[in-house]
């Protein structure tokens, strides 16, 4: 196990390679576009009605009709924001007897500019975890009830700048670091609706205390840093909601708990069907909770569509993709020769994958 993949250059570079991907096969990506609705005809999902973002709520709204709908977005999007409010899979997902899954926490994101370059300040290349308690129930306890006072249980750092090899000749001098926290939404609800930048001073102190734990984390954890973060800016829950359009900024959708694997909750999650025709879930609500969940709950998205017969083209494609990029690397190679190092490789280097 060599670890995880990272971008060459931006981390943009996965949706630029990913939507050009999906032009070569004739599809399109829409951008600054918000899903208002799924059309719903004769109970079936028929298409979406989408508005221009940028307009706002007055903007003008474009119907796209298709065979299939599929929502990666998590069932408490589809329930709460995407269907038709009277729908009855929707009365019935409101009624929490008929369910037992709840949204996930969201998180507080601290994104740092450092002066120097990573090498110069010996950053890490892999990810640090930072763990205050060792009763993390309590801790967590007390974190949620008074995030002020008390520093949270658990923080991921991460510094991007070690991972992308052209990041000092794009930045150079300059170093960053991601911290990543647990957050929750009700601590930021008396500020859900409002616009971003125009929260108030009461929203902007809040966001200050909560860095300033994060950032003496980030100096006890690293610190040749300390003194160097020119530069810093947090995003809270809300952050998740603007940009994201998280369901109570659900950063995981459905929360990761052993209630997903409930008999009760079988028609929302660990299934890519939906009890609407032509209607079908992707993402983790397909199948498990987390990124490989998610990832995998594509897959199994579009094999639903697919069927038997599609989902073994799709997986021959997949195939055909590994091999011409093991004979780009090495001319040399038979074709036969690279379908199956393709093959070797997806079945025992999938983090590579």
């Amino acid at each position: 196990m060599e670890g995880a993949a990272y971008t060459v250059g931006p981390t943009g570079n996965l949706s630029i390679r990913n939507s050009s991907m999906l032009r070569n096969f004739g599809g399109e990506v829409l951008c600054d576009a918000t899903v208002e609705q799924i059309i719903i005809e004769d109970g079936r999902a028929v298409g979406v009605l989408v508005r221009n973002t940028s307009a706002g709520q007055d903007g003008p709204i474009t119907e796209i009709r298709a065979k299939n709908i599929v929502c990666a977005t998590s069932v408490f999007n589809l329930h709460n924001k995407l269907l038709p409010q009277d729908h009855p899979s929707v009365k019935e997902f409101r009624d929490e007897t008929k369910r037992t899954i709840k949204p996930s926490n969201g998180h507080v994101f601290l994104f740092c500019k450092i002066r120097g370059e990573a090498e110069e300040l010996e950053l890490p290349r892999h990810n640090l975890w930072y763990f205050n308690s060792y009763d993390m129930d309590q801790a967590f306890d007390q974190y949620y009830a008074d995030p002020v006072t008390h520093r949270p249980p658990t923080v991921y750092i991460g510094f991007p700048c070690t991972k992308d090899p052209t990041w000092s000749k794009r930045l150079p001098g300059v170093s960053n670091a991601i911290l990543i926290s647990d957050g929750l939404f009700e601590w930021f609800e008396k500020w859900h609706g409002t616009h971003v930048h125009e929260r108030g001073v009461d929203y902007e102190s809040f966001k200050e205390q909560l860095a300033k734990h994060l950032l003496d984390i980030l100096y006890e954890t690293v610190p040749q840093v300390k003194g160097k973060v020119e530069y810093w800016t947090l995003g809270t829950p809300l952050t998740e909601v603007s940009y994201l359009a998280s369901y109570h900024a659900a950063s995981y959708g459905t929360k990761c708990d052993t209630n997903i694997f409930n008999r009760l909750n079988s028609k929302w999650t660990t299934n890519p069907q939906t009890s609407i025709p032509g209607l079908y879930m992707a993402g983790s609500d397909a199948f498990l909770p987390a990124v490989c969940g998610a990832m995998y709950g594509g897959i199994l998205g579009a094999a639903s569509i697919l069927g038997y017969g599609g989902s073994l083209r799709m997986a021959f494609a997949f195939l055909s993709e590994f091999a011409n990029d093991l004979q780009e690397a090495n001319p040399k190679m038979g074709r036969v020769a690279a379908y199956l190092m393709a093959i070797k490789n997806f079945i025992t280097e999938p983090v590579a994958n």
